[in-house]
Order: structure tokens, then sequence, then C-alpha cells
């Protein structure tokens, strides 16, 4: 030291410290687990089960609807709402939800959520955890992620848009073959997944940030129903994991093959410097080994991608679009799309008006399925760098399964048949793909009594055959650190017999229940022998 105190001195204070006994003192059991998905996938069903769940093992939960959250920020008369046709009603809560995000902010259902959290635990002296229904903004996340941070969980719960669609009419009174009510159905979907708007719902965008993901397309069981049939609906599985996981005792559970697979998808992705979107995606055989990974990336000459196995830095960045020009190509050509259509509207007479109208009339046309061009894109799809790396090794893609961290884009889709892969399983949607659209000769969501076409072939099963786009179900890759990294002792040091309580147990996952600055202050004054 400076003044000559030796170290000893300075730690020969009166009294334990037990600086870490102070930290976990300080870790709360509190637990929140929103849910997040599509209009008609079932959140709601999801979110009971997860209760029973819980009160199974001696749990209490207290369930937060963003509906409630509505209705009571809402000057509407509700009691003669309920008079109104259910899809009527539905649709005043997406019109309230847009006004209300845009009046305060995007986040604002979610503060009513914590807003309804904080009064429950002023009556409740014992843990809080509880489960919101539903989110439908990725701001709703992040604000529920920055105050409860490790005691955060998001579960994404899928489900295929026909049988969403089918749930709907059913739910709203329509008969199945009334063309009208169909359409006001898709429309309502439509909105729910990214409305467009600024401050309007986008699903799609909040679920690619879930911790795990549930997919919940078979028969929803009814609210009342006897814990046997709760048991045999097959998300109750799945769910089951995933508490184990949020709850801290699964310490010695693994990732499946399937989660293990998407992992490496997710770390493909982040290679990719794409200015657009990073994705993902790895190649695996049908014994389940890695035969070949891919990003979106630029392509490079002499085979791979801008980035790979490159020693130059200055070549490894050359020809990025961040680095080559500084603008995404895709874009641009979009918009010269855009000008070009005014353009031709103008020399037809059409009046397109003021400075602000015009500027309104091409951003709407940015909006159109204009915007949803990808054509112009310099990169190769993550998909399709799996497949031509694969290739460019001399490794057959007959029969293999893709993991990618997106769903295929419609250009991919046709590749992807054409290869011989037998499956995709994908987390994130997107809206853009027309996929299934274009190609369901040779491609289908899960159905029962689906082969593989690789299979079938093999048998000499007659066709059609087709390959399957499969809503990925597991631990999200955002969630392996937390959920399978083992970091500390399991074992008794000297018996090597599995330890009751390892030390990676969930209390050492628990968030605080303090600022980490008052932490620190007082950890700080027992240090000093002032505490």
């Amino acid at each position: 030291m400076g003044d000559g105190t030796p170290m000893t001195t300075l730690l020969a204070k009166p009294g334990r410290i037990e600086a870490l006994a102070l930290a976990r003192a300080a870790q709360g059991p509190d637990l929140v687990i929103a849910v997040v998905g599509a209009v008609g996938s079932g959140t709601s069903s999801v979110a009971r089960v997860l209760g029973r769940l819980l009160a199974r093992s001696g749990g209490a939960s207290l369930a937060i609807r963003a509906r409630d959250v509505l209705e009571r920020a809402a000057p509407l008369d509700w009691a003669a709402a309920g008079a109104e046709p259910p899809i009527r009603r539905f649709t005043a809560l997406q019109a309230i939800g847009s006004r209300l995000r845009h009046e305060n902010d995007n986040a604002f259902v979610a503060a009513g959520m914590i807003a309804g959290i904080h009064a429950a635990r002023a009556g409740q002296p014992g843990p809080v955890i509880a489960i919101c229904d539903a989110l439908r903004h990725p701001a709703e996340v992040q604000l529920l992620r920055s105050v409860y941070g490790e005691a955060f969980w998001l579960l994404g719960v899928v489900c295929d848009e026909r049988t969403r669609h089918a749930r709907l009419m059913r739910k709203y009174g329509f008969a199945p073959d009334d063309p009208d009510a169909a359409r006001a159905v898709q429309d309502f979907m439509g909105r729910d997944e990214n409305s467009g708007m600024e401050h309007g719902q986008k699903v799609a965008e909040a679920f690619r940030f879930a911790d795990f993901h549930c997919d919940s397309s078979a028969a929803l069981p009814r609210a009342d129903a006897p814990d046997a049939v709760l048991d045999a609906w097959p998300v109750t599985a799945d769910l089951a994991r995933f508490l184990r996981l949020v709850r801290g005792e699964g310490v010695m559970l693994r990732p499946t093959e399937a989660e293990q697979a998407m992992y490496h998808a997710y770390a493909a992705r982040l290679g990719s410097a794409c200015l657009s979107r990073q994705v993902g995606a790895v190649l695996l055989g049908h014994d389940g080994q890695l035969l070949a990974t891919g990003c979106n990336e630029v392509p490079r000459a002499g085979g791979g991608l801008y980035g790979e196995g490159l020693d130059d830095p200055a070549e490894v960045e050359r020809g990025r679009c961040h680095a080559y020009g500084g603008f995404c190509r895709n874009t641009d050509e979009r918009n010269k799309l855009v000008d070009h259509v005014m353009e031709l509207l103008e020399e037809q007479g059409v009046e397109l008006g003021d400075a602000p109208r015009r500027t309104l009339l091409a951003r709407r046309l940015r909006r159109s399925r204009l915007g949803h061009l990808v054509e112009f894109s310099r990169s190769v799809h993550a998909e399709m760098d799996a497949l031509i790396s694969a290739a460019r090794r001399g490794v057959s893609t007959s029969g293999t399964r893709l993991f990618v961290t997106t769903f295929p884009c419609h250009n991919c889709a046709r590749h992807i048949v054409a290869a011989g892969v037998d499956e995709v399983q994908f987390i994130e949607p997107y809206l853009k793909s027309k996929a299934l659209a274009l190609h369901d000769d040779s491609i289908t969501l899960p159905r029962e009594g689906w082969v593989a076409p690789s299979v079938a072939r093999r048998l000499g099963q007659a066709g059609p055959h087709r390959v399957c786009f499969r809503p990925y179900v597991g631990a999200a890759p955002r969630l392996f650190r937390r959920a399978f990294l083992k970091d500390g002792e399991v074992k008794d040091g000297m018996t090597g017999r599995l330890l009751a309580e390892p030390e990676d147990a969930f209390e050492n996952r628990r968030p605080l229940t303090e600022g980490y600055r008052a932490l620190e202050a007082r950890i700080a004054a027992r240090f000093a022998g002032t505490g």
C-alpha cells in the first residue's frame, strides 16, 4: 500500500464480512413469465396451463392480462361493447392499443402489467410469480426485461396460420364457408402480426425475443379440463420442461438435438454483417451430424463469403455493403421502383399533389408489396450459403434437415426443395415469404402422417411428397447459457456423487431485488467494519 499499511491490517476488522451471503440475500425468488403469440395461437390456454403446472408444485401464480390493462385505461362502456359481435370488440381493442401506444409510448401495455404486479406485491408477503398474457409489441418485451432482468422470461407460442384462422372463425361465430368473414378474420390476423403502423401491434417482431418456443397447433384444452387432459395435450410436456429450466430444477438437463442445431444456426447468424437482418442456418445429416453452416452475407470470388477464411483484414470487409458504398442495394432498388411508379402515374396525368402528399404516397408504396421485394440484395441468404457450402465440399444434401433462424423466403424455399432437404425448422416468421403460397405442391406445414420425402422414395411410397417446414420447439439460443452452462460443482469432491444442491443452482441466477449500487454500498460498509 502507498501509506505503508500492510493489507493484512486492513482486513483485520472485527466480525465476518460474508459478502457472498449479502449478495445471495439480495436475490429474489420472483418470476415474471410473459407469453407472446399471434392471435388465435392459444396464448391464454398456454398461460392457464402454466398456472396449473405451477400450482401443482405449490407455486401460486398471478394472471396479468393485456386485455384488462386496455379496458382499465380506455374510457369506453365495455359493458355495452360486450353486446357487439366478438370480432368488432377485439378490433376495437387493437385500435385502443394502437392509440394508447401513440399517446404514451409503445411499452404502454407492459407498463400497465408492471402496475398490476406491483399492486399484487403489496398484498402478498411471499414471492410473486406473474404470468402476463400476452405481449403484442417488442417495446413491451424491452420494458419488462429492463425492469425484471433475470427474473423475466418470454415464452413464444407458435401455431400454423390455417389452424389460427379456423379457431378465430369459430370463436367469432362465423360460418366456415362465409367468404366475407374469412377475409375479415384474415385482415384481423394481419394487423396483429404487423399492423404497418408505427404504434400498431407487431407480434412477429416481439416473438423473436422469446426464451423458449412451443407449438400449440394441437386442439386447445378447455379452461376447466382435468389434469389428465392437460397432461395429454402435446404442449404440456414442453411447458413443464420450460418451467424446469426457469426454476433451475434441471441442472443436468441437456439440449435436445434440435436445440443444439438451432444454437449452431444462431452462432452462424452472428457472422453476418448484412445491413438488413442477420440470419443463420445449419444443415444436419440424417443421423444428426453437422454438415454445413451458413449466414446471409455478400459472396466473394473464389467461393464462400466475405469474412470467411481471410487473413487480410482489409479483404474481410472489402465487399460488405457497409464498406462497399455504405448502403443497402435492395432498399435502394426498391426506392427507385417507387420513384418509377410515381413517374408513370404523372405521365398518365395523375395529380400527385404537393410535396407532403407525394411523401405520403411514396411511404405507402414502400409499405406495399413493392417493399417486400428481396431479389436486389447482394447477400447470399443463409439457407443458400449452407446448401452451397455443402455442395462445394461434395457433401450430399439429399435427406438432410435444415435449421434456420428465420422462415425461408420463397427463393430459398424452391432451392431447398430442389436440394432434396426433407425438413426445415425455423424460429422467426418472415411475413414477406410466399414459399407456402407458391410451392404448396412440394412444401407443407406439419401434418399428421407426414413422411420425409427421402424415406417415402426409399420405401417406394406413392406421392405427392412434400418438404415439411416446421416451427422450432424448445429453448431459444438466447437461453442456452442461462439454461445449460454448468458453471459450478455438481458432484461431491470426495465421493463423486451428485450434490443435492449443486453450486450452479437457480439461486445463483436469481436477479437482485435492489439496485446494484445499494448492494455495493452495503458490502463496502461491511468491509470497512462500519456495517
